[in-house]
C-alpha cells in the first residue's frame, strides 16, 4: 500500500520489512529498510521499500490492486481478532471514501455505519436485516465471502 498509493505508513512499512526478515525473507534494501530508525522520512522508506519488493521479486500493486491489498489486510485482522471490529470497519470505511467510492469495499462503508447505528440504538437504515443481536456475525460472514472472491480473482 505504502508503495502503490499515496496511503500506508513509513512505520508499518519497516514493520514489514522486519516481520519479513523474521520470516526468512533476505536482500540488502529490505536489511536497509528494517534497520531504519526515526525520524522517518517517506521519500526514503519508500524508496527502499520500492527496491526491496523489486529484489524480492513482489510486484508493486498501484491504485485499484493497493487499496483492495489494503482492505484485504483489515478484513483479514476483523476475522483474526473482531474486537478490532469496529476500528478496522472505520479504516475500511474512510478507505473508500478517500479513494474515490472504490467498488469492492462499498459493503464495508454500508456495515461500518450500520454498526455504529446499532452500537446506541436500535434501528439502523443501512443493511438490511441487520441488528444489534446479529451485526457482528453479518461483518464476518460478509469478511469471509470478501476474503473468497479476493483470493478467487487472485488466481
Amino acid at each position: 500500500m505504502f508503495c502503490g498509493s499515496k496511503r500506508g505508513s513509513a512505520e508499518d512499512c519497516i514493520q514489514w520489512a522486519i516481520d519479513a526478515l523474521c520470516a526468512g525473507q533476505d536482500s540488502p534494501s529490505l536489511r536497509i529498510l528494517a534497520g531504519l530508525t526515526p525520524p522517518f522520512y517517506s521519500f526514503e522508506v519508500r524508496d527502499y521499500a520500492t527496491k526491496a519488493l523489486k529484489e524480492l521479486g513482489i510486484e508493486i500493486p498501484t491504485d485499484e490492486k493497493a487499496i483492495t491489498a489494503y482492505a484485504q489486510m483489515l478484513i483479514t485482522e476483523i476475522l483474526a481478532d473482531p474486537d478490532c471490529m469496529q476500528d478496522r470497519l472505520v479504516a475500511l470505511c474512510n478507505l473508500y471514501i478517500d479513494e474515490d467510492y472504490q467498488d469492492d469495499i462499498y459493503d464495508f462503508y454500508l456495515l461500518r455505519w450500520a454498526f455504529d447505528d446499532l452500537q446506541n440504538s436500535k434501528v439502523q437504515f443501512y443493511w438490511v436485516g441487520a441488528t444489534h443481536d446479529n451485526i457482528q456475525e453479518i461483518v464476518i460472514t460478509r469478511c469471509r465471502e470478501w476474503l473468497i472472491a479476493y483470493e478467487n480473482q487472485a488466481h
